[in-house]
């Protein structure tokens, strides 16, 4: 395995089936948080009966704990010594107890109120320290596997491939918990039989990355450093860390809602069935699978700070356009329209800061000396996920503002709510990004000097830091 390494080392580029199986970590990271965030609150107040302020309030719960959790993770993988590679262990350490927590997660055993309060935060908290055990070990494997701009591009890129297939996978959502529900006395087992389905395909895929990936690592076996608060504020001074932790934070807000407000809006507003649902859930997500391949194409073409302005101002705008102002209960083909539509913006989100934090480890590497990984990710994916229980916490608020309840008819004031949710607060939060990130300053050519400034340094050169005065 030292070969590989060494080659790795030598020339940057990476064989086919290694980042094929690297993007297998898009599934697996994003299968179970994907369908929790699209059916997560639903499932709490329609199936369970929760109520839609506190669903969204435990909903927040947990994905604060995953912020919380995030940095120290990604410090554990970046000081765990281990000869075949120091996020390995953690990646095979968390498969199965992730799959187990994933079917829990959506199990309603049919308790009294207080129970289940009280096992749903339970759920919910396992289920997000095992989901950022192997997210963050996964991207923080993929950012030392190689140095090259667009090389990571490329793995962000299949990443998101695998991640937008969870969008595929999960659009039968509602017609695979009909049909297992009738497998069962209590029909909301069908919920706990999807899920089982998604997640045993996600432990193939960790198996398969875990083995196919093994020997790339840069640092085997080395250990990094103790985290300490200093090291974070380090990061921030870091301006490209900033504007892509900013861009990021604001659209995984953003996206939190729009998740989890479609089928509110399909369901209530367009007047859609479950099967017309997974239709066009199908639809975005298969459109949005294109629109990864449009987005790498742009990032390489363009620039990462080029693919965001496309693509997520795009979605901003048919968002506030179509869904603000032109579409009308009972039009479905603009729904299809409209997903369509929104398939690069929806790719751009996750594959594009996915993309720029590799190259702003780099310039943290050049200002300290420091090689940090682990700890950027993870501090990057902390303000990812405290935006995403912001979202989620005023998501339940908002509907429970706009008089939402589980009842057959809705008043026109809650479905117009429902639709100004969906089109203006998000479409309008994704354009706020694009202001945002035209101040980032960090291209393939400024990039590409960073790297040869850090090379420049290790052979005892002297390094004129002014010349990134920019970037630090």
């Amino acid at each position: 395995m030292e070969k590989n390494a060494t080659v790795v080392r030598q020339n940057e580029k990476l064989p086919f089936k290694v980042k094929l199986a690297y993007g297998l970590s898009g599934y697996y990271s994003f299968i179970t948080w994907t369908a929790f965030s699209y059916y997560g609150l639903y499932f709490f107040t329609d199936v369970v009966g929760l109520t839609a302020a506190f669903a969204g309030a435990i909903i927040s719960l947990g994905t604060l704990w995953d912020a919380i959790t995030d940095p120290l993770v990604g410090s554990i993988s970046d000081n765990l010594k281990c000869k075949y590679g120091r996020r390995r262990p953690l990646i095979i350490g968390a498969a199965v107890p992730f799959v187990i927590i994933s079917i829990l997660l959506f199990t309603n055993w049919g308790f009294g109120e207080s129970a289940a309060k009280v096992y749903f935060v339970i759920m919910i908290l396992l289920y997000y320290t095992a989901q950022t055990v192997l997210d963050i070990s996964s991207s923080a494997l993929g950012s030392e596997m190689t140095l090259d701009y667009d090389e990571r591009s490329t793995l962000a890129t299949y990443k998101n491939y695998f991640g937008l297939l969870a969008t595929v996978a999960i659009s039968p959502t509602l017609v695979l918990v009909a049909h297992f529900g009738g497998w069962f006395e209590n029909p909301d087992y069908g919920w706990s039989c999807t899920l089982a389905v998604y997640t045993i395909v996600a432990l193939i895929f960790i198996i398969i990355l875990w083995r196919t990936t093994r020997g790339y690592e840069r640092h085997r076996g080395e250990s990094g450093f103790k985290l300490s608060f200093d090291d974070i504020k380090v990061l921030f001074k870091n301006r490209a860390t900033r504007i892509v932790a900013l861009i990021f934070g604001i659209g995984i807000f953003s996206n939190t809602i729009n998740y989890s407000i479609q089928v509110y809006y399909y369901t209530n507003y367009v007047e859609m069935t479950e099967a017309q649902i997974a239709a066009v859930t199908m639809v975005f997500g298969v459109t949005s699978i294109i629109g990864a391949w449009i987005t790498d194409v742009l990032m390489k073409k363009f620039g990462k700070k080029m693919a965001w302005i496309i693509g997520v101002g795009s979605e901003g705008i048919f968002l506030a356009v179509m869904v603000g102002l032109l579409i009308n209960p009972g039009q479905i083909g603009l729904i299809y329209a409209l997903v369509v539509l929104m398939a690069v913006g929806n790719a751009a989100i996750y594959q594009v800061p996915w993309a720029m934090i590799p190259d702003c480890v780099d310039v943290t590497e050049l200002s300290t000396g420091k090689r940090m990984d682990g700890v950027i990710f993870g501090t990057v994916a902390f303000i990812q996920k405290a935006s995403g229980a912001l979202g989620a916490a005023l998501l339940g608020v908002l509907l429970t503002t706009v008089g939402y309840s589980d009842t057959a008819v809705l008043a026109p004031e809650t479905l117009s709510g429902i639709k100004n949710i969906f089109g203006f607060l998000v479409g309008g939060l994704y354009i706020v990004t694009i202001l945002i990130v035209l101040k980032y300053p960090l291209g393939k050519e400024k990039h590409d000097r960073v790297r040869e400034a850090i090379i420049e340094r290790r052979q005892g050169k002297t390094i004129d830091m002014s010349e990134f005065k920019d970037l630090i």
